[in-house]
């Protein structure tokens, strides 16, 4: 009787299955975009810019008041071809399909799909949002529900839609101090039978072990500056011109939170859909790191800063010459309490604050087998290529995905420091 050889086909789609079903960042994310680039000519590089609908205004009175229509966009660039590679032997190719997924497949798929959302989690760097103290696991809810204010504050959709991800240290403090809580009886019960959370204040919960780390900059042992904004901001900004640092070696790190606190004219954030001040402190970050020993820095800033006379308006006003600069809001005197912490950014968001393109790769020629699959409706695809190499008997099996990932609205996602 001959042997059933697995066929590389069925592996292929057996290996989507596998990762559509692991890595629960990875999952709950917009994926709507792959379909956008071109079937067949997508390389590691290309790029597809995003377009945002534009914002506007408005009037009161009858007096028309013409406004331009400005679109903005996110470019969304396919940086990242991943995989894992194996030598298959004839005799793996015989196991039936259940034990060949168990003990060949779903190990590589696993490692290519932990590889995967690790890129979705970093981009908790570009969320310029933050509620917590880097250093402190997030002990009581409060915390949380600072984070579903901001995004009530900027509009994000109040749907099924709005996840947290947080590290295995925040979902025990979480779970323990929850515990008490009136909850659905059986969200208690996943609780206790799996000590992970289910839909709680708003938000399904995740645990996820590939949350984002930030390390604070280097801020002093023994701060005893005082930054301030040198010059007024101006419209548009994306430098903010300091001084006042501390003399001496300081270090902002990228993804570093900087907001502007001040009793006479503090910069609150906005909501985007009615223009008006929501009391909180507006946070941007920087974009790339930045040392300095003459205590002056001029720091680079994302987002562009606008006030209420502006379509893109995010502030309540721009800060003004003199303004004091926080750290996580933190004031200069607490410097040294977050100076170097490592801080997991735990993520609290709306599907759509961010987004991954996996597009479908070519399937080349002259190989023993080649297969791609894809799903439109998770917007995965993933290609096996498998090759003889005769003198060992072996299959060389290289699985390989391409993919991009990006920010697509900042106003729809908040890190919470742990």
């Amino acid at each position: 009787m001959g042997q059933n050889f697995l066929t590389n086909d069925i592996v292929t789609f057996e290996a989507l299955d596998v990762l559509e079903n692991t890595n629960n960042a990875l999952i709950h994310i917009n994926s709507e975009y792959s379909s956008q680039f071109e079937f067949g000519g997508t390389v590691l590089g290309q790029t597809l810019n995003i377009r945002k609908p534009p914002r506007y205004l408005g009037r009161l009175g009858q007096a028309v008041q013409i406004e331009g229509i400005d679109e903005t966009y996110v470019p969304l660039t396919l940086s990242f071809q991943r995989g894992v590679d194996t030598q298959v032997s004839s005799q793996n190719l015989t196991l039936d399909l259940d034990n060949y997924r168990k003990r060949v497949l779903e190990p590589q798929i696993v490692r290519v799909s932990n590889l995967i959302d690790q890129d979705v989690c970093n981009l908790a760097q570009g969320l310029n949002n933050v509620v917590g103290t880097p250093g402190t696991t997030p002990s009581t809810l409060l915390v949380w529900l600072q984070a579903k204010a901001t995004l009530d504050n900027q509009a994000a959709p109040r749907d099924d839609n709005r996840c947290i991800f947080m590290d295995p240290n925040a979902e025990t403090t979480m779970v323990d101090a929850l515990k008490g809580l009136f909850q659905a009886s059986d969200e208690i019960a996943e609780q206790y039978r799996e000590a992970r959370m289910g839909r709680t204040g708003g938000f399904d919960w995740y645990m996820d072990q590939n949350i984002y780390t930030q390390t604070v900059g280097k801020l002093g042992s023994a701060f005893t500056g005082a930054p301030l904004t040198n010059g007024a901001v101006t419209q548009g900004s994306t430098l903010i011109v300091t001084d006042g640092w501390e003399s001496g070696e300081t270090t902002l790190n990228a993804g570093d939170a900087l907001s502007f606190i001040s009793t006479t004219t503090p910069v609150n954030g906005t909501n985007p859909q009615n223009y008006t001040s929501y009391g909180k402190p507006f946070h941007v970050i920087v974009t790339a790191t930045i040392s300095d020993t003459s205590g002056a820095i001029s720091i680079p800033t994302a987002p562009a800063l606008y006030d209420t006379t502006s379509q893109l308006s995010n502030v309540s006003n721009l800060p003004a010459d003199d303004t004091p600069i926080y750290v996580y809001d933190t004031p200069a005197s607490g410097f040294s309490t977050i100076s170097g912490v490592q801080s997991p950014q735990n993520l609290a968001v709306h599907k759509d604050f961010g987004t991954i393109a996996m597009v479908d790769m070519p399937l080349p020629g002259g190989t023993d087998k080649a297969y791609r699959a894809a799903s439109r409706k998770s917007g995965k695809s993933l290609r096996v290529i498998r090759d003889y190499v005769a003198t060992t008997d072996q299959w060389i099996q290289r699985i390989d995905v391409l993919y991009g990932t990006a920010v697509l609205r900042q106003e729809l996602g908040v890190r919470v420091c742990g």
